[in-house]
């Protein structure tokens, strides 16, 4: 699990094995969402601009939850974001954000039973591409 910092708010994100994905979703609460993409950073990046949106109430999204798959997705539709990027079988990110991040991940990861692997850094030219998907949400 790592742990970063915006604007007073804790965001912790970690990479996950999930098995069974069909009752993830009953037991996550609003400030954590799961994800199934290739760079941690990229989830992290989504989470800070879905906070920001809602502070200065640009998001496209009801739900932070919701701005984070949008703009991970980089894509504007809810039910064609979950296709895309929703979590799947296998290997996820799943990030909370919050006062309590790193207690609320913790207590989901060990809810859902998946097992956490370790977090490594994707190629830099991979980082800048996703960073470029989740940004062009703001242009839609």
């Amino acid at each position: 699990m790592r742990v970063l910092m915006y604007n007073n708010k804790r965001i912790a994100i970690a990479k996950i094995l999930v098995e069974n994905i069909t009752q993830i979703f009953e037991i996550l609460p609003n400030n954590v969402q799961i994800l199934n993409v290739k760079c941690w950073e990229q989830v992290i990046f989504a989470t800070v601009l879905a906070l920001k949106s809602f502070e200065r109430g640009t998001n496209k999204a009801k739900t932070i939850r919701g701005e984070i798959l949008l703009r991970v997705s980089g894509i504007l539709q809810i039910k064609d974001a979950i296709n895309l990027v929703g979590a799947k079988r296998g290997e996820n990110f799943i990030v909370a954000f919050g006062e309590n991040a790193e207690r609320d991940l913790a207590e989901v990861l060990l809810k859902i039973g998946a097992k956490e692997l370790q977090l490594t850094n994707c190629e830099k030219e991979k980082v800048k591409e996703s960073f470029e998907q989740v940004a062009l949400v703001d242009v839609l």
